[in-house]
């Protein structure tokens, strides 16, 4: 059955593998193998990749940069779609792109054109599908901000959503809950009169070298910042900044750093001196590792100030 599968796959992906390990393609550097992996590069060809894995009841997940993921050390036993549309073009004030453009690509090209508002992305790994999807953001922004519609794939059907009808919410969107797959996305820019994109650009650019660590693999920011509607009197004598209380939001990061995970490490994997909020693969560090400090890390920023944190990562397998 699974050899006669994959000569069904190879017939209609030549460019598929079998066996691969995700390691090779995730940002972290960490991941068994898939059991097959399939790029597509048209809409097309992913419906034809998930119609292979539903006739054959084999589960499937779908990545483009995999910068916010972590795959077990078991791998994947399914079909890992990796999306490979990464087609983009700029009209006026205008840029579509389709899902596996990388963002930080796009942010260059939008300044290029004479375009403002997305300078910001700079500081988004991975690619635009997973932002939308994500609502990822850096340096006070979010993608919401800037997108005018999104093409999903929603129940094999090609759906073309609102700003409004994406249901954007801090690291959230509507294809958290709905199984769509983004396809891609229009976004809004304005026009830079005064050229000023490029020096925002390079000063977020050189925020982002100054707070998040360099020459270790990593998957981004690991928990999402913590959120709350009122003011914990347990907090009184934390020493919380003020700016934190005042948005109702307080930083990942500084929660735990002030708990003394600055440096912490789990076999090869380890908490960033650098950020509190990035895991790093110091060379060859496990997900059982990273999942053991993740732990750690839950249980050290709770028992100092109570507060649960919420992974932004998404586990595989």
């Amino acid at each position: 059955m699974s050899d006669k599968l994959w000569e069904k796959i190879q017939e209609a992906f030549p460019n598929a593998k079998q066996s691969v390990p995700l390691a090779r393609y995730t940002t972290f550097k960490i991941g068994g193998p898939a059991q097959y992996l399939i790029p597509v590069k048209n809409t097309e060809e992913l419906q034809q990749a998930l119609a292979i894995a539903s006739a054959h009841d084999l589960p499937y997940f779908v990545f483009g940069g995999s910068s916010n993921m972590l795959v077990s050390d078991e791998g994947f036993a399914g079909v890992a779609i990796k999306i490979e549309m990464n087609a983009y073009s700029v009209a006026d004030d205008t840029v579509i792109a389709d899902a596996g453009v990388v963002t930080a690509a796009l942010t260059r090209a939008s300044i290029d054109a004479g375009l403002a508002g997305f300078e910001w992305g700079i500081g988004v790994p991975g690619t635009i599908g997973g932002a939308v999807r994500g609502n990822a953001g850096a340096f006070g922004s979010e993608i919401k901000d800037v997108i005018e519609s999104v093409q999903a794939l929603v129940d094999g059907e090609v759906r073309t959503f609102t700003n409004a009808e994406c249901a954007f919410h801090y690291r959230d969107s509507i294809f958290k809950h709905n199984s769509g797959i983004v396809l891609g996305a229009t976004l809004k820019l304005k026009f830079d009169e005064e050229r000023g994109g490029l020096k925002k650009m390079m000063e977020f650019l050189e925020k982002r070298n100054k707070t998040q660590p360099k020459g270790f693999a990593s998957t981004g920011c690991i928990f999402k910042n913590f959120e709350f509607t009122e003011i914990d009197p347990a907090w009184a004598n934390k020493n919380i900044p003020q700016e934190f209380l005042d948005k109702k939001r307080i930083s990942a990061g500084w929660l735990i750093e002030h708990s003394g995970m600055k440096g912490e490490k789990e076999g090869a994997a380890m908490v960033s001196e650098t950020h509190g909020n990035f895991v790093v693969n110091t060379g060859g560090a496990t997900a059982a590792e990273v999942k053991a400090l993740v732990e750690k890390i839950k249980q050290k920023v709770y028992d100092s100030y109570g507060i649960g944190l919420e992974e932004e990562i998404q586990y595989i397998g």
